[in-house]
């Protein structure tokens, strides 16, 4: 009031000053719309704009008390748990459950056409999706009325549902299996994306065609990293026993298409517990929030997998020291292994890349070697074994690795595939047999041309950014050097010196 009073006296006073005359004035608001009250009762007009006119109790609290006055006698438990869903629960659920319209409670639908999610899969379909119906649900030996009702509130769409029942223990205990089933997803994987978890079927189909016999490593790198995983979920009670946390990280690292995304595949086929891929720490409440809800997932699913899809990209300036705070386990980070993948190692910041304790082991997945590169020509020439059209000889295994030098593992694929598609498309204008050999040499050729090029252009790009290194190589500046004091024999293609073993 005193404010007021003074907002008043200043107008006052401004009226004096300028000659000019303010009297304040109370506008009355009238309901009431001429324009309204000459519609008819049946206005299509009308009855939009009253609905849209009139107050508003919350739809929830309504609808709960209401139908509490249509069934005085029954108790009436409502839920809007995400998880809830009787529908699913009826269709794939071994619970003897059976679901039926009641006719006398008129119900709302909308048809909606459902688009598939891949255009081979047809044309999509119609189905009616329930905005307000009743059920009569029978579950073991009980029996519920259910009503549910869908709308919009603020941003979201809610939905909740009514059971109507005698049984109010009964109930409780039908909302608890339903909703601990729907919660539970089979096959998928789940994956972080623009700060929400989803459940990825896809990915899921994905990861099991992969298979390490498909994985072209050195075998001592391969049962390393595999003895690795395995044993670190065999070793709980003897990281307990030690008084260390039960949680390990591994980087996989090196140049792009060299093994690392097959072998994360194999890996997650293999182990029997949760997968969660983050492809982003972005969150509609920054990154930070996103890191949070990423880790909480992580300790409520564990013993489980967390991947970290192109760490370098992933950690920035602003999120760098939060993200570190959850790794090292201000809270408890029992049971997770951790998996970070760069193709630029370099790029990390040291207290990622040079303290064991956040990532434990290092795998370097570089350009195969000749013996790596004629083992990925046998592979192919296994695969093709039973084609007759195709000549694929022993003598073509050694000129294959002697002309791909610093190829890497996606380049050879490329080399076959377009061979074989090359094969494909002239087979129409070519009556004679074609040679596999030659037309393969041909793509290695034109391949060697585009990688000599791509590597002009990315030292030209990188020729200013040498100089601040003090001229150390790569390796070098990695810690890679093959020195027999520090590294054995056997492990000197992954193990790095600042690794205690």
């Amino acid at each position: 009031m005193r404010l007021l009073n003074q907002f008043i006296a200043c107008l006052t006073l401004a009226q004096t000053c300028l000659g000019f005359n303010f009297q304040p004035k109370q506008v009355k608001w009238d309901v009431k719309d001429s324009t309204l009250d000459n519609l008819t009762p049946n206005d299509p007009f009308k009855t939009f704009v009253t609905h849209f006119s009139a107050s508003r109790s919350g739809t929830d609290t309504f609808l709960q008390t209401q139908l509490g006055l249509i069934y005085p006698n029954s108790t009436i438990i409502t839920t809007q748990d995400t998880y809830f869903d009787i529908f699913r629960y009826a269709a794939g659920s071994s619970e003897n459950i059976a679901i039926r319209e009641i006719e006398d409670i008129q119900a709302i639908k909308k048809t909606v056409f459902i688009k598939p999610q891949k255009r081979k899969e047809g044309s999509g379909v119609v189905t009616e999706r329930v905005v307000f119906g009743g059920y009569q649900v029978a579950w073991k030996d009980k029996e519920f009325k259910i009503i549910v009702a869908t709308w919009a509130e603020t941003y979201r769409q809610v939905t909740q549902w009514h059971i109507i029942t005698d049984d109010h223990t009964a109930a409780q205990q039908f909302i608890q299996s339903c909703s601990d089933y729907c919660s539970t997803f089979i096959d998928v994987v789940w994956v972080f994306e623009q700060g929400f978890w989803r459940p990825d079927k896809e990915l899921w189909e994905s990861v099991q065609k992969a298979s390490w016999s498909d994985v072209v490593l050195d075998d001592k790198f391969k049962n390393s990293l595999q003895s690795d995983y395995r044993s670190f979920y065999k070793s709980e009670k003897v990281y307990k026993d030690l008084g260390v946390p039960w949680k390990r990280g591994l980087i996989f690292l090196g140049p792009p298409g060299n093994g690392k995304t097959i072998s994360l595949k194999a890996l997650m086929k293999e182990v029997k517990v949760p997968t969660l891929y983050v492809k982003s720490f972005h969150s509609y409440g920054g990154d930070e929030k996103g890191i949070r809800d990423i880790f909480s997932q992580a300790r409520a699913q564990a013993p489980c997998v967390l991947i970290l899809e192109d760490l370098d990209s992933l950690i920035t300036d602003m999120n760098r020291s939060f993200f570190l705070n959850e790794v090292d386990g201000l809270e408890d980070n029992d049971g997770s292994l951790l998996i970070g993948t760069t193709n630029h190692f370099d790029r990390l910041d040291p207290a990622l890349s040079n303290r064991p304790s956040r990532f434990d082991r290092k795998y370097t997945f570089p350009n195969p070697s000749r013996d790596q590169r004629r083992d990925y020509a046998i592979w192919w020439q296994d695969r093709l074994h039973d084609n007759k059209e195709i000549n694929f000889p022993d003598s073509l295994l050694d000129e294959f690795a002697d002309k791909t030098d610093d190829f890497s593992f996606a380049y050879m694929k490329e080399a076959f595939v377009s061979t074989l598609l090359t094969i494909a498309s002239r087979k129409e204008t070519h009556s004679d047999k074609l040679d596999f050999g030659s037309i393969l040499l041909e793509q290695v050729d034109h391949l060697r041309k585009e990688l000599e090029t791509t590597d002009t252009l990315s030292d030209h790009q990188n020729s200013g950014s040498s100089s601040g290194r003090g001229g150390m190589g790569m390796d070098e500046m990695m810690g890679y050097r093959q020195n027999a004091m520090e590294l054995s024999e056997d492990s000197k293609l992954f193990r790095i010196p600042w690794i205690n073993f």
